[in-house]
């Protein structure tokens, strides 16, 4: 199959020529829905039980009321049903004003459910939306779900249905894994000696170097939203271990995943949670350099970190090549 690309960047499917933002995901999954029965029925059995599977569907994007604009709403009209979907990418959730907005909808309609579609976990979601609003049921939906139901209504589908179903899973795919397999960008982070959760607990470079883990409050001081694909930890004044990323989550508090933290507010926050991969070269120390401050959580290119003879200077040329600072 020859490749396509455009502006560079090579169109894995037939959604990607839309984009990546939320109405373009919500975009392609009601064409999806409304295209693929199978897949229609599935998600709708998780948001609203009492769907049927003979109950016709129409679907609709970005209907405009006289407040607020949804992005998907799925019409029942056997069950005087209306499910309204808002989505949001990476582990953002809607606000509970923005969905309040939408609920007068559902009760002129006459029932129904409200959706939020996002990479955060339930757990995430639970911390941060209501299980109603004004008596409407309140129901978070992960990305991954969505994944799932298409393995699972993969083998219902032939033709037509089968492509559309496959288009959509690369798509999302591509959409809501951590970042392009190109993006070269290591975040680095300095680790100490702490002990967290107190005596017989691991140190914070011990949950990287034995645990094969870092973790950070998310959302809140100057941490990234979106997970690196790379991450290069620092200490006695080197750059000491590369690591991928493997694997990212952003759990309700830190203790959800190490219990033995203690309460507080460093830790009873959403924090991002990164498995890490095996470690990568250069397998050396990289000096600091000059004009690195020992604290400093900084972004540079993973082939100047692996060439350079100093963080300073692997940094300088991501700056030259990017043509701007990447520094935090």
């Amino acid at each position: 199959m020859a490749s396509l690309t455009r502006y560079g960047t090579e169109v894995v499917s037939a959604f990607s020529l839309l984009g990546q933002d939320e109405n373009d995901l919500t975009a392609a999954l009601g064409f999806t829905m409304a295209r693929c029965k199978a897949l229609a029925d599935t998600v709708l059995g998780r948001v609203w039980p009492a769907h049927s599977d003979d109950a016709a569907a129409d679907f609709a994007l970005e209907v405009r009321a006289e407040v607020g604009r949804t992005d998907l709403e799925v019409r029942l009209p056997a069950s005087s049903t209306l499910v309204i979907f808002e989505a949001k990418r990476d582990w953002l959730l809607p606000t509970i004003e923005q969905l309040a907005q939408y609920v007068s909808r559902i009760h002129r309609y006459g029932s129904g459910v409200l959706v939020s579609l996002s990479q955060a976990s339930n757990a995430l979601a639970a911390t941060q939306l209501p299980a109603a609003i004004d008596g409407v049921p309140m129901i978070h939906l992960p990305w991954r779900d969505i994944l799932s139901d298409i393995a699972a209504t993969r083998p219902l589908c032939r033709g037509r249905e089968r492509i559309w179903l496959e288009e959509l899973h690369t798509y999302l795919t591509e959409v809501i894994r951590m970042r392009t397999v190109a993006d070269s960008m290591v975040y680095s982070v300095v680790l100490n000696d702490e002990r967290p959760g107190g005596d017989g607990t691991p140190t914070f470079r011990e949950f990287v170097t034995e645990e094969h883990c870092y973790f950070h409050p998310y959302g809140t001081g100057g941490w990234p939203t979106e997970p690196p694909n790379f991450m290069a930890f620092r200490w006695g004044g080197a750059v000491q271990r590369i690591h991928r990323i493997m694997q990212a989550d952003v759990v309700p508090t830190i203790r959800d995943r190490f219990p033995y933290l203690p309460r507080g507010d460093a830790s009873d926050r959403p924090h991002a949670v990164y498995e890490l991969g095996p470690r990568i070269p250069p397998f050396d120390p990289i000096p600091n350099g000059a004009g690195i401050y020992p604290s400093s959580r900084l972004w540079v290119l993973l082939d100047q970190l692996q060439t350079a003879p100093t963080l300073q200077a692997a940094r300088a040329g991501t700056r030259a090549l990017q043509g701007n600072g990447l520094g935090s």
